[in-house]
């Protein structure tokens, strides 16, 4: 019989992290901050979450029992990752699948991004028409009037495709959820040099030039839907088969949910139990696909990514 199984996160100092992680999901590092913790991510030999039922990393466990996961993918496909910048992040973009597995011998990584806590400003797009102004406006750090910033808070969805230049600003807590992959290039890092490491971090200019998307002046906040259901309120981010599916769960008090495909929850508000096991903010279980009803209870706020293959 199938059960479910909890997933130990992996985190990751930032240059631009804060401590917010650690404060609210009480996580514990020696890590002179957590600015981005991987709930859900299995790549082995560099980013790999735990799974103490199995005593194996994901990756391991993904290989070791695909009956559980139903799925054709050759590893493990989906990851979530939330983050807390205290600093601007880079101004960077996600190269696509075919230009990151030529150069790189990996996935791209297209990035949906639902907003936690705080409210500020991010870099979504930018204003250059040619590609000639583009490296123009570059060369001439004139960075803002290039960059485009909108307005995010609390509770957007952000959906940032392949190629789409983008910066997360201070101040937020944010949960990501994309492909099994951790690809990214610099373009601007505000000359910053890395406190642990004493240097500027690395820039991709060229490789930014070969995947930007030209113009960019349209990608805009998600116009959300939510469904009233049994007991909770259901959100879909994103829905793009053979990519990644991701949406939440906000349970009030007692709810049945139910997908046919695997998933994962990560839980990011309160505390209760899901199908008995104790849930607290920051734990993430595995759901094998067609397990049938999961019990929930709190009031808890869920978030879960899976793939859906069409």
């Amino acid at each position: 019989m199938s059960k479910l199984y909890k997933i130990d996160p992996v985190f990751n100092y930032r240059i631009w992290g804060g401590n917010r992680l650690k404060e609210k999901y009480g996580y514990q590092s020696d890590l002179p901050n957590i600015g981005e913790c991987y709930h859900v991510i299995a790549m082995p030999g560099h980013l790999d979450c735990w799974v103490p039922d199995a005593d194996l990393p994901l990756s391991q466990f993904y290989n070791e029992n695909r009956d559980l996961f139903a799925c054709t993918k050759a590893e493990m496909p989906v990851r979530t990752a939330s983050a807390n910048p205290i600093a601007p992040m880079s101004i960077q973009l996600h190269p696509d699948n075919e230009y990151a597995m030529k150069h790189e011998g990996k996935k791209g990584k297209p990035d949906g991004v639902f907003f936690i806590e705080g409210e500020g400003e991010m870099v979504l797009g930018h204003s250059a028409k040619t590609k000639d102004e583009f490296v123009r406006m570059i060369n001439e750090g004139e960075w803002d009037q290039l960059v485009r910033n909108v307005r995010v808070k609390q509770g957007d969805f952000v959906n940032v495709p392949f190629g789409t230049l983008h910066a997360f600003g201070a101040g937020f807590l944010l949960i990501e959820f994309t492909q099994n992959a951790d690809l990214t290039y610099r373009l601007y890092d505000y000359d910053r040099i890395d406190p642990i490491t004493k240097k500027l971090r690395t820039l991709h200019t060229q490789q930014v030039l070969d995947n930007v998307k030209i113009p960019n002046g349209d990608t805009k906040i998600v116009d959300l839907t939510k469904e009233i259901l049994g007991g909770y309120t259901y959100t879909l981010f994103h829905d793009e088969p053979n990519v990644y599916t991701a949406g939440r769960y906000d349970v009030w008090h007692q709810a049945d949910i139910q997908r046919d495909e695997f998933y994962f929850l990560t839980c990011i508000e309160g505390s209760g139990f899901i199908d008995g096991h104790p849930l607290y903010g920051g734990d993430t279980w595995f759901v094998p696909a067609k397990f049938g009803s999961v019990n929930v209870s709190g009031p808890v706020d869920l978030v879960f990514v899976s793939l859906i293959e069409r």
